[in-house]
């Protein structure tokens, strides 16, 4: 390792990362604790903080299929903590809401993460600093956010025979 100092904006990147790579461990072990996948909190926090998606907008953000989302969407909807409704705009799509027995559940998880940060965060008094950060976090969230909706999934692979070659054995 160098022991050259690192930029101020290298030492920001680096806690950011830091800060990320913190964040799905600790979902990880609210999952564990939870009794449930990661998933399912993940997509819990999605549909709680953009207040509703469409499955294919789930799906997107999870990484999940189509399939994928729809079962995890079944267990979400079993549990109660998800209704299928009407789009807003659209008739012909549906849209996934967290109930507010799915916002508690997630409540209930999140909260032990949020009462630390909420001591951190009242050592910033200064409305300046207050701005500022404000701002950083709510660019870095929107650049973050258009990045990874600019990212295609993988292709599919397709073969060109109309049967695989293991099924005809």
């Amino acid at each position: 390792m160098s022991t050259e100092p690192m930029s101020h904006a290298k030492r920001l990147r680096h806690l950011l990362h830091r800060l990320e790579l913190a964040g799905q461990y600790q979902r990880a072990a609210r999952a564990r604790q939870a009794g449930v996948h990661q998933v399912e909190l993940a997509a819990l926090e999605h549909l709680s903080v953009m207040g509703g998606l469409t499955p294919g907008e789930l799906g997107h953000r999870l990484g999940l299929t189509s399939g994928g989302v729809t079962a995890l969407a079944g267990r979400l909807i079993e549990a109660g903590h998800v209704v299928r409704g009407p789009h807003p705009r659209d008739r012909r799509m549906r849209i996934l809401t967290a109930t507010p027995k799915g916002d508690a559940h997630l409540a209930e998880h999140i909260e032990p993460v949020l009462a630390p940060a909420n001591r951190l965060l009242a050592w910033i008094s200064d409305d300046e600093d207050v701005e500022l950060l404000e701002r950083f976090l709510d660019s870095l969230a929107a650049l973050k956010d258009h990045a990874a909706a600019a990212t295609p999934g993988p292709e599919p692979e397709r073969s060109s025979e109309p049967y695989s070659p293991a099924l005809l054995m």
